[in-house]
């Protein structure tokens, strides 16, 4: 018996033990930081947090603070732990229907083990085993693709977009601007992007104007 593949999935589950076990103790310690940044956050920002309780604040903390990454790495693991089965399954089945060699003395084998086996004899197993490492790995990514898109598709701000984002808050926070790149020589202005040059030169054109009245 080849016990390779079972000594994967149980590394795999210890790795998916040890990972759930550090997301569990990272929210703790997160929502402990929380509850002791409440009473600076409640004195320091008062017009915030009037309208704001303890818990709607750590709720808030955490989301923008919890070991996010680490808990849709766990996911992932487990994730995979439940396709490999059902991965081996189809792809086995379609090994043997589309690939696999017919065998004219076993065509009478009543049990698809059996028939598979045969089938084995015929294309050698690397074949087999070659198919089924690289239709393997192909399932993990579209597994591990699918748990990212979702990743980063609902992925929460910092502190103040959470807080601004709480219902039935009556001091929401204004929208902030995305911050300018470093390495751009652009501003942002009200009137859009411009180079500093722009806007010295339209400082000069506002004023001369002004320049002209009072000669006059």
């Amino acid at each position: 018996m080849n016990t390779g593949p079972i000594i994967a999935l149980l590394f795999m589950f210890a790795l998916f033990v040890l990972a759930m076990a550090r997301v569990g103790w990272g929210y703790y310690a997160v929502r402990r930081d929380a509850r002791e940044e409440w009473p600076l956050f409640s004195l320091t920002k008062a017009g915030q947090a009037k309208d704001m309780n303890e818990a709607r604040f750590v709720d808030a903390y955490v989301r923008a603070h919890g070991p996010r990454g680490l808990l849709y790495a766990a996911i992932t693991l487990l994730a995979a732990l439940l396709v490999t089965p059902l991965a081996v399954m189809l792809l086995t089945g379609f090994y043997a229907a589309f690939i696999a060699q017919p065998d004219a003395a076993k065509a009478a084998s009543s049990s698809f083990s059996g028939a598979v086996s045969s089938q084995l004899r015929l294309d050698g197993p690397l074949v087999y085993a070659f198919f089924l490492f690289f239709g393997l790995i192909a399932s993990w990514g579209l597994t591990a693709f699918a748990i990212a898109w979702r990743f980063h598709r609902k992925r929460p701000g910092d502190l103040d977009d959470e807080l601004q984002g709480l219902p039935d808050s009556d001091a929401p926070l204004p929208p902030r601007a995305r911050p300018r790149p470093k390495w751009s020589p652009l501003v942002r202005t009200k009137d859009g992007l411009k180079l500093p040059q722009q806007i010295r030169r339209d400082a000069l054109d506002a004023a001369k104007p002004d320049e002209k009245e009072s000669s006059t």
